[in-house]
Parts: C-alpha cells; structure tokens; sequence
C-alpha cells in the first residue's frame, strides 16, 4: 500500500508535523454511505457532501454519490471523477451475474474502459453496487457481499456504529453528519 507524507502546519505552532497517510484513506476523506440488508431486500443511503479543494458546494449540482441506473444501484465516496467515470459506464454495461464473480468481471471490464479515457485503469473508490437483489461493497479490488451492514468513507465508523444498534441506513447516515466533518446533509436514500 502506498503512502503519502503530508506536512500539516498548525498556525499556532512553530514547528511543523509530518502525518503519513494511505492513499485511501485520504481518498475517502469525505462522505458516507450506509447500507442495511433487510427483510424486504436492502436501503443504501449517502450523505450529500461536495468539496473541490477547499470549498463545500451545496445543493448547486446535479451530482449525486447515489444514483440508479440499468436496474444497479449505486453508491460510492472518494473522488467525484472515478464515481463519474462508473456512472457514464453503467448507462451501458452490467455485471453478467448478481456474485461476486459476476462484480469482479465487471470490474475488470470498468478499469479496462477507464483507462482507454484517462490512462488510468486503476479503481481506488470505495463502491455499494447493488443488483439482482444483492449488494456488494467494493474496496479497490476487493468485492464482498453485504449479508447484514456496512458503510463507507469517512463517516463509516459512526454509521457503523448506528447499525450495529439496530438503526436503518438513513439514521446511520444522520449518525455520521452530526459527527462528522467529512459528512453533509441532505440524506438520499434508495430501498429496493
């Protein structure tokens, strides 16, 4: 895994820290989605945070980190491009089955299509793909399927936390927007 060295300087000091980071972690610095496999099937719900360098945009784009599209939900955190780049790829392409098999070739077929548009083929987003009744939660190359709960990105550990008590995927995602500074409202939510 590689890492990166980020020199933070804090105005009131007079000395600099060096914190090192993974890639993904300061890849999935921001947002939250949560999901819950229920009776009925399953919700997945996200937070609605934007940020471009610096600056937050609320509510002043048709961007969204939870979409629906040729019968797949999906959801992911980390950078707008590469969710981009899934959604314009979904519009025509599905996994050939509802396993993790069926993901994986999907997958590969989506780095493969990515790196002819930008010479870059590797996937390093955090995903929910959820299709035929199934979600699968996608962390780079590795493709489980969500048999109870999870969350992604940022605010993961407080959704988590929320799920773990027995909360819906929605309050998990509220859980994370109080208490986190990487998650921002509104909530979006899909059930199927």
């Amino acid at each position: 895994m590689k890492s990166t060295k980020v020199w933070i300087v804090f105005p009131s000091m007079l000395y600099s820290s060096e914190i090192y980071f993974t890639d993904s972690i300061i890849r999935g610095s921001m947002s939250v989605v949560a999901c819950k496999i229920t009776k009925k099937g399953y919700e997945i719900a996200a937070d609605s945070i934007s940020v471009r360098g610096y600056t937050q945009t609320k509510n002043n784009t048709g961007r969204s980190k939870l979409f629906e599209i040729n019968n797949m939900v999906i959801g992911s955190v980390g950078l707008a491009e590469e969710s981009s780049l899934l959604h314009i790829f979904a519009k025509t392409h599905q996994p050939a089955s509802a396993t993790e098999e069926g993901i994986l070739e999907f997958w590969g077929e989506f780095a493969e299509w990515k790196k002819k548009r930008t010479d870059r083929g590797e996937i390093t987003n955090s995903y929910f793909i959820g299709t035929g009744g199934v979600v699968f939660s996608i962390h780079e190359w590795l493709i489980e399927t969500v048999v109870s709960y999870e969350a992604i990105g940022a605010g993961m550990d407080f959704a988590l936390a929320a799920l773990h008590l027995g909360h819906d995927a929605e309050a998990a995602v509220a859980t994370a927007i109080e208490l986190s500074v990487f998650c921002e409202s509104p909530i979006q939510v899909i059930k199927k």
